[in-house]
């Protein structure tokens, strides 16, 4: 019996259907036209420096991938490294969560790396981020724990929505799933599925391998620092764009930053509609009213999309000049 499979297409439908209507609830019953007055009177100095250090992130994590490529015995250039991530971030918006793959498919057609190779590092890469958005939240939470105690309420409806018993069933499931994938693994991995899946898990460990015996292991955290305040600032030097948050503090920013981070991670085109709505409600717990937090941002967004849109469309010409198929 064949397993049903979904159109790439529909997939799209769904989730940008499912951006749309996130979208809607975050503007329902918000005066559209205060929030177009707010948007209007920002200093876009402001925003322009924010894309610029966005640019300069993106540089330095094509820099950093370049490191791990070299540690693994393959050649390319930052340059081109740089243009496969824009281009990944470009596909990324329109198909979510496709932009990986995208990313090592540029790369493989430019410089010929094995595809499993690229996406090893790419998820590794994925891991580090993941345990960096780890400790900055728990930073948050120490430094910003009863603002994060009212965004869960406010978004949740009620305050005791956050603190009901939900999350032990949620363990308790995550422990059965683990324990029935460990029980049947021999099964599975001698389908043709499984045997894809052991292809990709030799990629992931020759990522981490990479990762271990780094030939400039300071550089590469250097890079990894750099990417992280990069986005922190970004975040932080928009707030001087307006008047309802440039009194914001380095902390409270910090936690802007991640109800931003936990927008984007929510399988939507360009986390549309879900990052609105959670920052403007960060905002609205640090006491900016929730129409100038959702201008805010509207117009963080807007730029931060416009800036990687630029990103791919450079890196679809720049990659363009070494094609090896």
């Amino acid at each position: 019996m064949k397993s049903l499979r979904i159109p790439s297409w529909l997939k799209t439908l769904l989730f940008a259907s499912i951006g749309v209507s996130l979208l809607y609830f975050a503007f329902k019953g918000v005066d559209l036209k205060a929030v177009g007055q707010e948007m209007g009177s920002a200093k876009l100095e402001w925003i322009g420096l924010s894309m610029l250090v966005g640019l300069g992130a993106v540089v330095s994590r094509g820099m950093r991938w370049k490191l791990v490529l070299d540690s693994m015995g393959y050649r390319s250039t930052s340059w081109r490294t740089s243009y496969a991530i824009g281009i990944g971030y470009l596909i990324n918006m329109v198909f979510p969560r496709a932009g990986e793959v995208a990313r090592a498919t540029a790369l493989r057609r430019s410089d010929k790396i094995p595809v499993d190779v690229l996406l090893g590092t790419i998820i590794v890469e994925r891991l580090i981020d993941l345990i960096i958005v780890s400790i900055l939240l728990g930073i948050t939470l120490i430094l910003t724990y009863p603002e994060l105690q009212k965004l869960l309420a406010s978004t949740q409806g009620s305050e005791s929505a956050a603190n009901e018993g939900g999350i032990p069933w949620l363990w308790i499931a995550l422990a059965l799933g683990l324990l029935a994938a460990w029980l049947l693994r021999k099964r599975f991995f001698k389908t043709s599925l499984g045997q894809r899946v052991q292809s990709f898990l030799r990629g992931l460990s020759q990522g981490f391998t990479s990762i271990v015996r780094l030939d400039k292991p300071w550089t590469y955290l250097g890079h990894t620092v750099f990417i992280w305040a990069s986005y922190f600032v970004m975040i932080y030097v928009c707030f001087f764009a307006m008047p309802a948050t440039e009194s914001i503090q380095i902390d409270q920013s910090l936690f802007v930053m991640m109800a931003a981070s936990l927008g984007i991670v929510v399988p939507v085109p360009g986390g549309v509609g879900a990052y609105h709505y959670l920052v403007a409600k960060a905002l609205e717990v640090l006491a900016v009213p929730y129409p100038e937090g959702l201008a805010f941002a509207t117009l963080v967004h807007a730029s931060q999309t416009i800036m990687l849109m630029a990103t791919g469309v450079i890196g679809f010409i720049g990659l363009s000049r070494f094609k090896n198929d």
